[in-house]
């Protein structure tokens, strides 16, 4: 019952979860010409917000951020 309270904003990133992120990260970084701090700060945080909203899988995580990073 408790679980249908916790908002996916409140869910903990652990080291696991972490590495995924930043290999989603890395990668789109190295396949797109995103260039400045604000660019990868809001790269970084459609990751992790896009990772709470539960999707997980690795190349479904890529496709989103790299979509919500060239657009």
């Amino acid at each position: 019952m408790v679980r249908n309270h916790i908002s996916p904003s409140d869910l903990q990133l652990f080291s696991d979860d972490l590495t995924l992120c930043q290999r989603v990260f890395d990668q789109i970084r190295d396949e797109t010409e995103i260039k400045g701090t604000q660019r990868n700060d809001l790269l970084a945080a459609n990751i992790v917000r896009f990772y709470k909203q539960r999707i997980k899988n690795e190349g479904q995580l890529l496709i989103l951020a790299m979509t919500a990073a060239i657009t």
